[in-house]
Formats: C-alpha cells, sequence, structure tokens
C-alpha cells in the first residue's frame, strides 16, 4: 500500500522542517580566554618561579592587579546563548598567581564558577570638572567658536 504523492511530500516537507527547527534551537557556545594547562600550572612554584618563569610557562595574563600585591589573572569562559535569550555562563575558570616584592610566586590559586557572584553597580555619578551648560548654551557657545575662527585666518590689514 503506497500514500498518495500529496502526502508523502507533506511528511517529507513536514520532517524538514522539524530539523531546521531543531538546529535552530541549539545554543550558540562561545569560548572566550584561555585556561592554562594543568601540567604547566602544576610546574609554579611559590618562593621559586618568577614573573618570566610564569609567562614563559602559561603566557601573558588576562589581567594584572597593580594594586596592592601584584597579582596576574588568567581567565577563561564559557558561554551559551539559547536562540534570542540572553547568554549564559556554563563555565568560567580563573587562574591567580600572586607575587611578592622580589618577583616571586607568593601564591597560586584556581577558581571556578562555584564562588562567583552577581555584582549590582552602584547608581551614583562620579562628578566631573567644568561648567554645567544648557543645550542653547552649548549651540550658541559653538557659533560664537566657529565666528572666531572665521576671524582668525583673515590677513591683517596693511599700513
Amino acid at each position: 500500500m503506497r500514500m498518495p504523492l500529496r502526502t508523502r511530500f507533506f511528511v517529507t516537507t513536514l520532517a524538514i522542517a522539524l530539523a531546521l527547527g531543531q538546529s535552530a534551537c541549539s545554543p550558540r557556545v562561545a569560548t572566550r580566554g584561555a585556561t592554562p594547562d594543568a601540567d604547566k600550572i602544576a610546574e609554579i612554584k611559590a618562593g621559586v618561579s618568577s614573573r618570566a618563569d610564569v609567562e614563559r610557562l602559561i603566557g601573558s595574563p588576562s589581567s594584572i592587579n597593580a594594586f596592592g600585591e601584584e597579582t596576574w589573572m588568567y581567565i577563561g569562559e564559557t558561554t551559551e546563548t539559547l536562540a534570542f535569550f540572553e547568554p549564559k555562563v556554563s563555565e568560567r575558570q580563573v587562574l591567580s598567581i600572586a607575587f611578592d616584592d622580589n618577583g616571586l610566586v607568593k601564591q597560586v590559586s584556581a577558581h571556578g564558577l562555584d564562588i562567583a557572584r552577581d555584582i549590582e553597580p552602584v547608581g551614583r555619578q562620579t562628578p566631573t570638572v567644568g561648567k554645567k551648560m544648557t543645550v542653547i548654551e552649548q549651540i550658541v557657545g559653538n557659533l560664537n567658536r566657529y565666528k572666531s575662527l572665521g576671524t582668525k585666518n583673515k590677513p591683517a590689514p596693511q599700513q
């Protein structure tokens, strides 16, 4: 017993549409940064390895904290985005290497997504120096500036 041609076409079209719809719902994965190899991290010894040794082993850091003790941070994360939703961080690895005053490794620590916290930004504004001007004052000031530019290039009168 054979299906009519119209039914086969409908079933085939439906199967293709479902396959395309399913593939559109798979998350897009993005990896940013780099997580150094665990074997190379194990070679870094506190009190023995220098900044140059660390850079030779695992490369330059993602970020350097220059306030207080110098700390190099290697940050890598993987995010997944499903359709039109906000990206979700699925994995994050942070390797922190603190150096003492002599440039030797003081401490090596690794952290994952398990200790991550959401930070709420403060809504205050940073004050800036200068005169607060209204829109009208800005327009008039700009017109005045162009007027003075035009007179600046005129030759001086001959005597």
